[in-house]
């Protein structure tokens, strides 16, 4: 018998999903490698600018100055390459709110453009030449002798904060211009090689989108269907074998 040839379906593939307008979208997480990064970069920016604010803005906002320990003779209190940040004192002021404990700087002579910053050991009251009314004296704390008594006149500060071994920092970063363009180099630097966060987008389905994404499908084999009986309508009922013939 002759085989009755069956109308073919047509097949479709599966429509791809896509994300309804109605998708969320949300921001995936960083890596942990990107997350260590940004840290570490956050806290070298933190650091700079805080050694910065301590050593430039709050002396300047604050009348005081910074200055580099350049001797030993203040160990171990003090020692070379800190920094010691002093506040100003006026002459008149020095009398009434300088007592033994303190640490000042003062020019070693009227006249003598270099400072030394020493504890005050002792106080004496009096009447003096040049129109004061005390006199200081002062001892480095790995000295063994006590210095020169001072005059008000030749204070320069009271010590208020130091920050050890930022002497280089001060001299090399803050007082040239070309550590200053060096500090921007390395700020920008660290800035560029830290991956930025770049958010993608990830599209998640929502009940919506999976309605409309099974009445899609629903509508292609309604189709498909229709096409199969449509076909078996136009090849007509199958062919009768002659006689005779099986």
């Amino acid at each position: 018998m002759f085989a009755h040839e069956r109308p073919r379906h047509s097949r479709t593939s599966e429509p791809a999903r896509t994300a309804a307008p109605g998708a969320r979208v949300r921001a995936r997480r960083d890596s942990p490698a990107r997350i260590v990064a940004a840290t570490v970069y956050g806290a070298f920016v933190l650091v700079v600018l805080g050694v910065v604010v301590a050593l430039a803005v709050v002396p300047k906002a604050t009348g005081g100055t910074a200055l580099t320990v350049l001797t030993g003779s203040m160990q171990p209190t003090l020692r070379p390459g800190d920094v010691i940040v002093v506040r100003a004192v006026a002459p008149a002021d020095v009398c009434s709110t300088i007592r033994p404990g303190d640490i000042v700087t003062f020019l070693p002579e009227p006249d003598d453009p270099s400072l030394i910053t020493h504890r005050v050991v002792a106080k004496s009251v009096g009447s003096f030449d040049d129109g004061t009314t005390c006199r200081l004296v002062t001892q480095g704390d790995a000295n063994s002798a006590v210095d020169e008594p001072i005059s008000p006149n030749q204070v320069r500060g009271v010590f208020w904060y130091g920050l050890p071994k930022l002497g280089w920092a001060k001299q090399r970063l803050l007082e040239s211009s070309t550590g200053v363009l060096v500090l921007g180099g390395l700020v920008a630097l660290v800035w560029w090689l830290v991956p930025r966060r770049r958010p993608q987008v990830v599209a998640v389905s929502t009940p919506a989108a999976g309605l409309r994404e099974r009445e899609l499908q629903l509508r292609e084999r309604e189709v498909a269907v229709r096409e199969a009986e449509l076909a078996a309508a136009l090849a007509g009922p199958p062919a009768q074998p002659p006689a005779g013939q099986t």
